[in-house]
């Protein structure tokens, strides 16, 4: 607990600070997002190293991503009991894995997590957001893991992900960050085109 404490800390001071005037979201990577960065050592072009590594020793694989996956869990919860009012677990890096081993590699430790997050403190529930960067593939598989929304990025049609997964998650995003970029006319002209493809 005390390695989060300054975590912990900050969510206090930033709900206290909020005010309620937004809700405050906690966040995490995914367990293969923050594995590829300790194996890679930062950023990279091809994941050459990481995927060497799940590839050639896949239970060495497994075991790190159980234990970051545990670490998660532990992590987003002090942020939880600290005042976050709903999670994110953003998996920056699943998108470049084929669908094998995005099913044995990723999914089930984004699952794994989801299922050990507290889901109600202060008497509400918590919301529990799931994304994947380029995951438009496993839309329903990723739907399908317990978590309360799914996050989209803008590779894929909003209207067509709600179909896909129907009732059993929420959607949250679906628009190009380098819209921000433009006019405020021009981002509220995006907003407006994802709202009415919903």
């Amino acid at each position: 607990m005390e390695k989060t404490d300054n975590v912990r800390k900050a969510v206090k001071l930033i709900r206290q600070e909020l005010n309620g005037a937004v809700p405050l979201i906690g966040f995490s990577g995914s367990p293969w997002t923050i594995a590829t960065y300790m194996v890679e050592g930062g950023g990279s072009k091809d994941f050459a190293t990481v995927k060497s590594m799940m590839m050639a020793t896949p239970e060495l694989m497994h075991a790190l991503l159980d234990k970051i996956a545990l670490s998660v869990i532990d992590y987003l919860n002090a942020q939880i009991r600290a005042g976050a009012q709903a999670v994110q677990i953003f998996d920056t890096w699943g998108g470049v894995l084929s669908p094998q081993c995005y099913q044995a590699f990723v999914l089930g430790y984004m699952e794994k997590i989801v299922k050990g997050l507290i889901r109600e403190n202060e008497g509400r529930s918590v919301p529990v957001i799931v994304f994947t960067k380029n995951g438009g593939l496993w839309l329903e598989q990723i739907a399908s893991i317990g978590a309360d929304c799914v996050g989209l990025d803008w590779t894929i049609n909003i209207a067509d992900a709600r179909k896909r997964i129907g009732a059993l998650a929420s959607l949250q995003g679906n628009m190009d960050p380098s819209v921000l970029y433009a006019s405020p006319a021009r981002i509220r002209e995006e907003v407006k085109l994802i709202l009415n493809q919903y």
